[in-house]
């Protein structure tokens, strides 16, 4: 009996040397693992194999988005969503800082300690781009930037962004109005044009000087003195609020040509022309298509035109960018470094709609 018992303990002390070996291996793995979310030597035994991506898990990525009230948003950030866990991601953690630079710092910070794999950011204010990768770097945790870059004070990007190649979409936006003034013979000491700007965020400011260059180029004879800026923060509400202001301060002018680079302030000068009783005369042109489309179903809105851009290709455009990074270490939009610059801008493009072709333009996100 005594060398049964014997023989039992030293099976069960076997064993159990057996299961700390294993959890000892699950544990380096592990180790690993979060070596490799941080681009060191995860990365690199990865792209050194045949089987790209097969030893990772599913990654966790991240999207800090300046306002997640904004339709342009909800859609690119749905869609982003979508992609990345279809093409195997565990999730896409969604934070909205409300155009809050406090919050944003925060929704930083909470990201990193996340240890997310990679973080994709729309800043509420530009200036906040150096702390942003600095605190990446730190961390190891790689970071690119949706629609609003990451720039130094100098413009120039230091990390890789999707962008709209906002100029040409401005000078888009400029012709179509030109066209419309030449078309309809607007001319007179009673038209202004209101270009409404988004001076801190850099990927808008080409927008309104592309509008305003085309549109200047189409009609030369155009008074300057009629020219109007007028700055906001891109939301519906600070753009109705400017443009009230500016009507108010011009009682002269009794057709107003007006455009903005999103829909949001499209909608808000909109809103403010109708509010003061000169809407029959004017023409508002936006940039996005989300607002813009419930305007054109309308039996009339001087909201008449936009530039389109699609927020579900925007979104899968990223989640695809993030996830090449992560398995393979393909750092986003290399084919687009521009002489001098260290990192990418992909350029995304936007197509002019009015209510004559924008369902055949947007198919199903017309509806």
């Amino acid at each position: 009996m005594k060398k049964l018992i014997a023989l039992l303990m030293s099976l069960v002390m076997l064993l159990a040397l057996v299961a700390c070996g294993g959890n000892n291996a699950g544990n380096t793995a592990n180790t690993g693992d979060n070596t490799a979310n941080t681009g060191d030597t995860g990365n690199t035994e990865n792209t050194g194999t045949g089987d790209e991506g097969t030893d990772k898990p599913a990654p966790t990525f991240a999207f800090i988005c300046k306002d997640l009230s904004q339709e342009w948003f909800v859609g690119t950030s749905t869609s982003m969503k979508e992609t990345a866990v279809a093409l195997g991601a565990k999730d896409v953690i969604m934070y909205d800082c409300a155009m809050s630079p406090d919050k944003y710092m925060t929704a930083l910070d909470n990201a990193i300690s996340q240890k997310v794999d990679v973080l994709i950011v729309c800043p509420p204010d530009q200036n906040l781009s150096q702390i942003t990768v600095e605190r990446c770097n730190e961390a190891g945790i790689r970071v690119m930037a949706d629609d609003d870059g990451l720039i130094d004070e100098n413009g120039v990007h230091i990390a890789p962004a999707l962008e709209l190649d906002a100029y040409k979409v401005g000078q888009g936006i400029g012709e179509y109005l030109g066209n419309y003034v030449i078309e309809n013979n607007i001319s007179g000491d009673n038209v202004g044009y209101l270009v409404m700007t988004m001076s801190e965020v850099s990927s808008c400011v080409p927008r309104s000087e592309g509008a305003r260059d085309k549109f200047l180029e189409m009609v030369p004879d155009f008074p300057a003195d009629k020219i109007i800026e007028a700055d906001y923060d891109g939301t519906t509400d600070k753009g109705f609020n400017v443009a009230a202001a500016t009507i108010t301060a011009h009682p002269e002018i009794d057709t107003w040509l007006v455009t903005a680079p999103n829909d949001e302030g499209a909608q808000g000068a909109t809103r403010a022309l109708e509010q003061a009783g000169v809407d029959d005369k004017a023409i508002v042109i936006g940039v996005g298509g989300y607002l813009a489309k419930d305007e054109f179903k309308k039996d009339y809105s001087c909201f008449k035109a936009t530039a389109y851009i699609d927020p579900v290709l925007d979104g899968q455009i990223a989640a695809e960018a993030a996830m090449e990074w992560y398995l393979n270490d393909t750092v986003p939009y290399t084919d687009y470094i521009k002489d001098g610059e260290e990192f990418g801008v992909y350029p995304f493009s936007a197509t002019m709609i009015d209510a004559t072709n924008y369902q055949e333009v947007m198919g199903e996100s017309a509806n």
